[in-house]
């Protein structure tokens, strides 16, 4: 038996939603943040981007090393692509370089440090051969993929498959367990996991279990902080793979000790079909520190500390920021983006198009 399956057999935590400390304190005097949103890629021209790319349809999860560009899962072309630059809001270059993911619909995105999840494929040349996967991707089909320049440098694998999946989002969690993937399984309403060789885990139901969550919400993404894995959750369309859209139409979870203890972060509120989630950087202010959740049903990004809200990312002018279609959040780095800044996808227009950008605080 798997160690991670015996402590939830024999030593499980009862849920219960307590208070949570998302960050050290700090103070949340002052206005929200002002943000400049500079749209960087797109396969609209409407957008005006400062890259056209035709694959950035329904651009989705985000993910990038400490020196790699930015890579983007791109939901409505079944690629991933790359994007060197942006520092500091400077236009990105378009890399020649597009990965072709099998499956279809990647949806959340991961990149993998740890020398785990070796993939199989084919070379270019013919031949069979092995690597970790650096980029981890999954997908609306029930799909686990990976990435490795020792297999094929164009092409994705298959590491995991579930039968009735529909994932939605994609996190690398950390434990004294080894790696594991944790994947928003939207259809079938629960958290996967995914241990280092990609065998998909069957969990006591304590695990990631919220006994107050509403019928018909279920796991829309999932995003790991250290020891913390936040979940958002989104209301289930009868009969359909989608989440409904509207005020309130949202919650965010907080699981600690392994996933056995629930705290709720916000409940309705200003959530829409929440999926973004990243800490704030130092740059934005009052909001530094605090979980930033971004709605897909309204593109609006709302910061919570605590449990307690603290308000709404506003643009340049002071109104709300509202991106149409926002999914992934991102922080950006020395060499991708700036420290300080935060990357951003989206699928505008009913995600008939895709749209990846930053949003550059005005303290900078």
């Amino acid at each position: 038996m798997n160690r991670l399956t015996r402590l939830g057999a024999t030593g499980a935590t009862l849920a219960l939603l307590l208070p949570f400390a998302a960050s050290p304190a700090q103070a949340d005097d002052g206005p929200p943040p002002r943000v400049t949103q500079i749209n960087q890629v797109s396969d609209d021209p409407m957008q005006h981007p400062n890259v056209l790319d035709p694959n950035a349809v329904n651009s989705w999860g985000l993910a990038l090393s400490a020196t790699s560009p930015i890579w983007v899962a791109n939901n409505g072309t079944n690629t991933a692509t790359l994007y060197p630059g942006g520092v500091n809001g400077a236009p990105v270059a378009k890399s020649p370089f597009v990965v072709a993911i099998p499956g279809g619909a990647p949806t959340g995105q991961v990149f993998n440090g740890t020398g785990q999840f070796v993939i199989t494929g084919t070379t270019d040349a013919g031949a069979t051969a092995s690597g970790s996967a650096v980029f981890i991707f999954d997908s609306e089909e029930g799909d686990v993929t990976g990435w490795s320049p020792a297999v094929n440098r164009t092409h994705a694998f298959v590491g995991a498959h579930v039968e009735g999946a529909v994932y939605k989002g994609l996190a690398l969690w950390t434990t004294p367990f080894g790696p594991l993937l944790l994947a928003a399984n939207f259809g079938q309403g629960r958290v996967d996991v995914f241990d280092r060789t990609f065998t998909h885990l069957t969990l006591p139901n304590q695990f990631f279990n919220d006994p107050r969550l509403p019928m018909g919400y279920a796991p829309f993404n999932v995003m790991v902080d250290g020891d913390t894995v936040y979940v958002s959750y989104a209301k289930q369309v009868p009969g359909s793979e989608d989440e409904a859209h509207g005020p309130g139409l949202g919650i965010v979870d907080a699981y600690t000790d392994l996933g056995l203890t629930v705290h709720r972060i916000a409940t309705h509120g200003t959530l829409n079909a929440p999926w973004g989630m990243t800490i704030a950087p130092a740059s934005f202010g009052k909001f530094a520190g605090a979980l930033l959740v971004g709605n897909f049903g309204d593109g609006q990004i709302s910061a919570f500390r605590d449990g307690h809200f603290l308000g709404q990312v506003r643009a340049a002018d002071g109104k709300k920021l509202a991106i149409d279609g926002l999914w992934d959040l991102k922080p950006g780095t020395a060499s991708s983006g700036g420290v300080g800044t935060l990357w951003f996808s989206a699928g505008p227009d009913d995600e008939s198009h895709g749209l990846v950008g930053q949003l550059i605080p005005a303290t900078m």
